[in-house]
């Protein structure tokens, strides 16, 4: 597949001005000025005109004259076939007397079938005539090589077009194939019964929905082409009509010439009517609006055409390479028969040019520039070039494509009549001593200086590194090998990860010896379109078929959610570990749709992505309500962490920062932290999901290891328990008391939503709520709240007086919200006595044992329990020690049953009603 085929295509549209594009006067004579042509196009250095005709008369006789030619195909083809059965029906007679030979001279016997044969030959020869007359009108779309576009700023005038030679004049309807002939047609037809004044682009857009290809792309997409259809005659109603004839429109002449063009740069052999969907979309914005109604976007559909195309061109992998390359070698010789044999590489080699003749190398989607790179690093005389970036990005995939290319002779005159053989490096060090592999290697560079029609490739050039005889002036094998390169003893290829190169290579002999070209991660349009020249594999292993919108949220969800693969091999490992799950769950021929990504993405990284269900729906709407099933009072801040979760899970939030950064102010015992647990366990569905650090435990600045890593395998607590869930509530307790450098480090993990580990590695933020509780001007809260300040009004001067004196303002800034908890009433310690006793009543209710307390008995050890200093902390313990632990007592003593009640009286004194018998 052409690799330019994910760029933007560059296209000058050229009207002529005698004329104004329609290629006739006024007099309706043709116009000199553009020969009739009226609009061309200019591209890559090339012109392209349209010299289609189409008139009701034009396309009646045509229809006429494919018709007769079909009927006198057919009445040869019977009248050769009859003249063959009469031939072996002579044969078989002739045959029944076995002592008559006459069989073998059957053109000197006179028969009535032998006549009917020799007839029937005219009928063949007729055949081969029309064969090769239909073979003489095809004219397949010719590929532009490297080396042949011509950058240039386009032309504003004919001349040029006029004066140019026929390599550099196309014209486009002979590329048409006959699918996309007739789609043409019908387009003019349909206007032209209509009486509409022009074919616009909705005319030839309803047409191709015939086309089988179309409707299975628009299937791919989840769209019934009958509904599309049904919007699209609203918009022919709607046409404008006139009185002449029916004409072609100045937008059908471009999108004709530009679909002509896209499919030459998308490597196809013909324009099919798929082609005309993209510029139909471009001229026309009530075809987008209506597939915009339907989910339905420009990338998405150019994408799904990028997997037509590629999917054709892997059912003819074999068949095409294998024309493309008859006079390529298949051995190690050249064609000048100037190559030496070279068997000490060949046996520590693998051949890719002869790989890719056979079709047998991974289709590379994309990466132009990189190859172009590779190109014109080799053309300015560097010996080598090294690909360097991270695992799965496709480094392999482009050093593939160079030797496909070099099979069709596709590249720069120094690659020309070359071989491209792939170093084995295990094989080469295998078995032996560091000193008979440097002469090994030593003995493959010189075979590949006498040969000279071979490139080297090594993979994972690293490998090379640190490997010596071990005396005192030998060299390593990777020195070696830059010294040859330098001498110009050969030409490499070769591949390294980001971190091996800075490790190992940069700044080393081998490293400065070659030309660096950095394989960055694609984006998510050309990892799209990358996948789906893999996913037909997994389509015919697992029996099932993959929609658009699965390939294109595996993309999504994994460019976002995973971040310690890179794409494309981080969303196809996920499609194939869905195609298992779908095709076991689903059965074979099941279709894996957006839903299907969704789950099971959803189930690696713990991060609610599927589509809201109406009982989440309604979990998100009464948020508050089952906050404050545990939570009493502190209206505001319940109020503020709902909304943020609402915006966070409807997906209306900055998805580079977390979901949220709250800070809680107050006293000790009023719910900052029990609040933190009752999200968790409502929005995330277990108290599990809150990552709790102490933050007096990180007050020297040598505890960053701790919170992070090291570089010598140490895994940091946070890091890592994030990097595990990355679905999760981060409590920082009494943030105060942390190093300044610990709360730096939360100053970029607020604002980026990432944080590197002391392994390097990038661990993702954007799904937490972070939560920092302080204690800072407790006092003054609990003193300005007895004077009757607003909480807005605290707040106010505890950000202005008293929090700028700990935390740096920049910091403060990062939060989302500020909330001041108030001090606790008493009437507030009773009603957290209630929920405290609803735990024990679950408790006890899992042995069979009922709990009952008196209102009096409440107040009691509310009372006991209240301290407006400590908050509520206090009556946690009192609640342990006079209710839990007597009740604890009274099991042990084996004093209460099953079905037995223990009662709490108005003195909170516990006693036990026994249960009736059975």
């Amino acid at each position: 597949m052409s690799q330019e085929s994910s760029k933007k295509t560059d296209i000058q549209f050229i009207t002529c001005s005698a004329c104004g594009g329609i290629g006739r006067l006024n007099d309706d004579s043709s116009c000199r000025n553009c020969s009739g042509s009226g609009r061309i196009a200019y591209c890559r250095g090339r012109f392209y005109y349209g010299d289609l005709e189409l008139s009701r008369p034009v396309i009646k006789l045509r229809q006429l004259k494919n018709s007769i030619y079909l009927t006198l195909n057919s009445l040869a083809y019977a009248i050769g076939l009859i003249g063959l059965l009469a031939l072996s029906y002579w044969v078989y007679l002739t045959s029944l007397n076995t002592e008559n030979f006459a069989v073998f001279a059957f053109w000197q016997v006179k028969s009535p079938y032998i006549l009917i044969f020799w007839l029937s030959l005219i009928a063949d020869m007729f055949v081969v005539y029309r064969l090769s007359q239909e073979e003489a009108a095809k004219q397949k779309i010719k590929k532009v090589k490297y080396g042949e576009a011509v950058e240039k700023s386009s032309p504003n005038s004919w001349s040029e077009f006029k004066n140019s030679r026929g390599k550099y004049k196309i014209e486009v309807s002979k590329g048409f194939s006959l699918k996309a002939f007739k789609t043409a047609e019908q387009a003019f037809l349909l206007a032209s019964m209509a009486k509409h004044k022009k074919v616009m682009p909705v005319h030839l857009f309803f047409c191709l929905l015939k086309d089988n290809a179309a409707a299975a792309l628009f299937s791919r997409l989840n769209i019934n082409p009958g509904k599309l259809i049904g919007k699209l005659k609203n918009q022919l109603l709607a046409a404008e009509t006139g009185l002449k004839s029916t004409e072609l429109s100045l937008e059908i002449e471009e999108i004709f010439l530009e679909a002509y063009i896209e499919a030459e740069i998308l490597g196809q052999k013909k324009v099919e009517p798929i082609n005309f969907i993209l510029p139909c979309l471009k001229r026309d914005k009530n075809l987008t609006e209506i597939l915009y109604d339907l989910d339905i976007n420009r990338d998405k559909i150019n994408n799904v055409i990028h997997w037509f195309v590629i999917s054709e061109r892997l059912m003819e992998n074999y068949r095409l390479y294998r024309q493309a390359s008859r006079l390529k070698p298949s051995g190690a010789m050249n064609r000048s028969y100037t190559a030496v044999a070279t068997p000490i590489l060949n046996h520590f080699s693998y051949d890719l040019t002869l790989a890719a003749k056979w079709g047998r190398l991974e289709l590379c989607v994309g990466r132009t520039s990189e190859i172009k790179a590779i190109f014109q690093n080799l053309e300015s005389g560097r010996a080598g070039v090294l690909l360097t970036g991270p695992n799965g990005v496709g480094k392999n995939m482009i050093i593939g494509q160079v030797a496909r290319q070099m099979v069709e002779e596709d590249v720069p005159k120094i690659l020309k009549d070359k071989r491209l053989l792939e170093l084995d490096i295990s094989r080469l060090l295998s078995g032996t001593t560091a000193t008979k592999a440097e002469e090994r290697l030593l003995v493959i560079i010189d075979e590949i200086a006498r040969a000279g029609n071979i490139i080297l490739y090594i993979n994972n050039i690293e490998n090379l590194m640190g490997i010596t005889a071990g005396e005192e002036e030998s060299l390593e094998l990777s020195e070696v090998l830059s010294s040859a390169l330098k001498r110009r003893n050969l030409i490499c290829l070769a591949c390294v990860n980001e971190d091996n190169y800075t490790r190992y290579i940069e700044n080393k002999p081998l490293g400065n010896a070659m030309a660096k070209i950095e394989i960055k991660e694609p984006d998510n349009n050309l990892a799209i379109q990358m996948i789906e020249s893999k996913i037909g594999y997994y389509e015919v292993k697992y029996k099932i078929y993959f929609t658009y919108g699965s390939i294109a949220k595996a993309v999504e969800l994994t460019a976002k959610y995973i971040h310690d693969k890179f794409l494309p091999a981080k969303a196809v490992d996920t499609l194939e570990a869905i195609a298992v799950q779908v095709s076991e769950d689903k059965g074979i021929n099941s279709l894996v749709d957006a839903e299907d990504v969704a789950s099971v993405i959803s189930k690696i990284t713990k991060i609610p992505l599927t589509k809201i269900t109406e009982k989440e729906s309604e979990i998100l709407l009464n948020l508050e309500e089952k906050m404050h099933s545990r939570m009493i009072d502190q209206v505001e801040a319940v109020n503020m962490v709902a909304a943020s979760l609402r915006r966070a899970r409807t997906e209306l939030r900055e998805e580079k920062r977390p979901i949220a950064n709250f800070l809680f102010l107050g006293p000790t015992g009023v719910g900052k932290t029990e609040l933190a647990k009752t999200v968790a366990e409502v929005y995330f569905g277990d108290e599990n999901y809150m990552v709790r650090l102490d933050m007096s435990e990180y007050q020297l600045a040598g505890t960053l290891e701790k919170m992070i890593g090291s570089p010598d395998g140490v895994l940091g607590y946070l890091t890592e328990a994030v990097r595990k869930a990355p679905f999760c509530l981060i409590l920082l307790d009494e943030l105060e008391k942390a190093h300044p450098d610990i709360l730096n480090l939360f100053l970029q993990v607020m604002d980026d939503g990432r944080l590197t580990d002391g392994q390097g590695r990038t661990i993702d933020f954007t799904n937490c709520i972070i939560i920092a509780t302080s204690n800072i001007g407790a006092v003054y809260v609990q003193d300005q709240i007895k004077a009757g300040a607003s909480l807005e009004q605290i707040k106010e001067s505890l950000v202005n007086n008293q929090l700028n004196k700990v935390l740096r303002p920049e910091f403060i800034n990062r939060f989302d919200g500020l909330v001041v908890f108030k001090p606790l009433s008493l009437e507030d310690v009773e009603s957290i006595t209630r929920l405290m006793l609803i735990k024990v009543t679950r408790l006890l209710e899992a042995k069979g044992i009922g709990l009952e307390y008196e209102t009096a008995g409440i107040k009691k050890l509310a009372s006991l329990g209240f301290d407006p200093k400590f908050g509520a902390r206090p009556l946690r313990r009192l609640i342990q020690e006079k209710i839990e632990n007597e009740i604890a007592n009274i099991v042990l003593k084996d004093g209460i049953k099953r079905r037995d009640t223990v009662v709490i009286d108005g003195e909170a004194k516990i006693s036990v009603r026994k249960r009736k018998e059975l």
